[in-house]
């Protein structure tokens, strides 16, 4: 069973901030308040053309600014393609998945962590 994973970027801190594995309206809800508490004060929001989300915002009242754009999404993009590249688990054609959501999860709060850990060590 595939399950989508949904991933919130900081352009100012340039790097993935938060994930959220889950559906539908409920992820796109999970990934807002989980980048409202990690950052109160966003400045604007941009997405992919996935509904959910602009369904999901009008749902819980989103009040920032809303853009539905590719040209501002390519970093999320990078990061994904990083994940599928080094996480044999997320590749999209494999014999490799996981068998639990804990497994999924710790997983990426690993890659995530380790990735973003040694960027930001100076050399």
């Amino acid at each position: 069973m595939k399950v989508p994973v949904w991933t919130a970027y900081s352009r100012n801190s340039k790097k993935v901030i938060c994930f959220v594995i889950g559906y539908g309206l409920q992820a796109a809800k999970e990934i807002y308040w989980a980048v409202k508490r990690l950052r109160p004060n966003i400045e604007h929001l941009y997405s992919d053309a996935n509904s959910c989300y602009g369904v999901a915002f009008k749902e819980i009242g989103v009040t920032e600014p809303y853009s539905v754009t590719k040209s501002q999404t390519h970093l999320i993009e990078s990061s994904n393609s990083s994940i599928r590249d080094n996480l044999a688990r997320f590749n999209r054609k494999t014999k490799r998945y996981s068998k639990t959501y804990e497994m999924l999860y710790l997983s990426l709060l690993l890659f995530i962590h380790k990735t973003y850990l040694l960027q930001s060590i100076p050399c």
